[in-house]
C-alpha cells in the first residue's frame, strides 16, 4: 500500500508539473530525498521513532539522486514512515525528471498520525515546482531554482544557465579552481554555497555573475578563505552571509570597494572568536553577528536600522566596546548574549523601536526601569506588569 502511494503521488507530481513549467519534462523519474526536514524539539510521543543520523551531510549527498527503489527503502524501516512526505518537481536532467522527496523526522507504524489523508495517499502530499520571483502567471522554468550536487548536475546545468535565478551548490569539488567550471549565469541574484572551500580572493569567483544580489558562503572550514576580489566588484550585490570565518583577519576592509551597494551582513564564526578587522561598509543598514566572541577592531557603520549580536562569552564592556561610535540602531538583538543590567543605559540613548533582550542576564527590574524610560519601545521579554 505504502509503495503503491508513492508511486501514484510521485506520478501525480510529475504531471502536475507538466501543467507549470515550460520545459518538457521526461517521463523517467529521478529522486532527491530530504530527510530528517521537520522541527522536533519537543520529546517524542509514545511510539514514535526518530533517526538523527538522518540529517548528516553524507546521507542527503548519497540521496541528492536516487531510484524509487532507494525511495522506499528509507522511507519504510519495519513498518513505521515518515509523519509527512512533500513531493515536487525540483529539476530534470535531459533524460528524467527529478522529484524531490522532503520528509519528516518522526517515524510511526500509527496510520491515525499520518498527516494529508484528505488526499488520499497518506503520508504523501503534492505540490507544483517553487515559483520564481514575482510571478504571475503564465509557464516559467523548473531551473529558476537549481542545485547542484557534482559533476553530472553541472553539465546538464550549462545547458540551462540563462534561466537560473537562485543557484545553490552542495560540493566543493569545483573550489580549487574558483567555481571555473560553474557556467556563466547571466540572470542568477541568488548563489548558495554550502560546502565552500574557496581561499584567496574567495570573492573573485563571483565577480562574473553581473546580476549577483545575494551570497551565502558556508564554509566547510576557515582554511584560508580571504575575501579579497582580484580587483573585480560584485557591484550588484545587497546581501552578504559568510559562516565559519576563520580567527584571524579575513579583509572585512575591502568590502566597501567590492560591493558598493551592500545592505545586510551575515557573520559567524566556527564556534570561537569572529575576527572583525577594520570597518564595516557605511552603505550597511542590517548586521548580524554570531560568535563567542570579538577579535579585531571592528568599527560599525554610525546608523543602522537593524543589529544583532549573539556573543555567547561576551560581557557588558564587549558590546559597550562594539557600540562605539553607532548613533542610531532601529532594532536590536542581544538574544543569548550574556549581558547584564549595566548595558540598560547604554541602550537608553538609542530610542530603539525593538529591543530582544530574551537569554541575556538582565533582571525584570532593569527591564521595567527601561520600558518606564522608553515606552514605545517593544520589547522582549516583556517587562512584568
Amino acid at each position: 500500500m505504502f509503495a503503491e502511494r508513492f508511486a501514484a503521488s510521485s506520478r501525480a507530481a510529475w504531471e502536475f508539473a507538466r501543467t507549470l513549467v515550460s520545459e518538457d519534462l521526461p517521463e523517467p523519474l529521478l529522486f532527491r530525498v530530504r530527510l530528517n526536514q521537520s522541527y522536533d524539539g519537543h520529546a517524542p510521543r509514545p511510539g514514535e521513532v526518530r533517526f538523527p543520523q538522518d540529517g548528516s551531510r553524507r546521507r542527503a549527498m548519497g540521496l541528492s539522486r536516487c531510484d524509487a527503489e532507494t525511495v522506499l527503502a528509507e522511507l519504510w524501516r519495519d513498518h513505521h514512515v515518515p509523519e509527512w512526505v512533500n513531493l515536487a518537481v525540483v529539476g530534470e536532467t535531459g533524460t528524467a525528471t527529478v522529484v524531490e522527496v522532503v520528509c519528516c523526522g518522526r517515524f510511526t507504524r500509527d496510520d491515525s498520525r499520518l498527516y494529508h489523508s484528505e488526499e488520499g495517499a497518506p503520508p504523501f502530499h503534492v505540490l507544483g515546482p517553487a515559483l520564481p520571483p514575482g510571478h504571475e502567471g503564465g509557464r516559467y522554468s523548473v531551473h529558476v531554482r537549481s542545485e547542484c550536487w557534482g559533476r553530472s548536475d553541472l553539465d546538464h546545468g550549462a545547458t540551462v544557465s540563462d534561466r537560473v535565478w537562485s543557484f545553490t551548490l552542495m560540493t566543493d569539488e569545483f573550489d580549487a579552481d574558483l567555481l571555473a567550471a560553474v557556467p556563466d549565469m547571466p540572470n542568477v541574484e541568488v548563489f548558495e554555497h554550502r560546502r565552500c572551500a574557496l581561499g584567496s580572493e574567495a570573492l573573485s569567483a563571483f565577480v562574473r555573475f553581473p546580476r549577483l544580489r545575494n551570497l551565502r558562503l558556508y564554509l566547510d572550514e576557515p582554511g584560508n578563505f580571504h575575501a579579497g576580489a582580484a580587483g573585480g566588484r560584485l557591484g550588484a550585490l545587497t546581501g552578504l552571509t559568510v559562516t565559519c570565518l576563520p580567527p584571524r583577519p579575513w579583509a572585512l576592509g575591502t568590502l566597501s570597494d567590492i560591493a558598493p551597494r551592500l545592505n545586510r551582513i551575515d557573520l559567524s564564526s566556527g564556534g570561537g572568536d569572529l575576527w572583525l578587522d577594520g570597518a564595516f561598509p557605511t552603505s550597511l543598514s542590517e548586521v548580524s553577528l554570531s560568535a563567542a566572541g570579538l577579535a579585531g577592531s571592528p568599527r560599525l557603520p554610525a546608523r543602522l536600522d537593524r543589529l544583532t549580536v549573539r556573543l555567547t562569552s561576551a560581557a557588558d564592556d564587549d558590546l559597550a566596546e562594539l557600540l562605539e561610535g553607532v548613533t542610531h540602531i532601529g532594532s536590536l538583538t542581544l538574544s543569548g548574549t550574556p549581558v547584564g543590567d549595566t548595558v540598560v543605559p547604554l541602550l537608553e540613548r538609542y530610542d530603539l523601536d525593538a529591543l530582544n533582550l530574551v537569554d541575556t542576564e538582565v533582571t525584570p527590574t532593569a527591564l521595567a526601569r527601561f520600558h518606564a524610560a522608553q515606552p514605545r519601545t517593544r520589547l522582549l521579554p516583556r517587562p512584568p506588569a
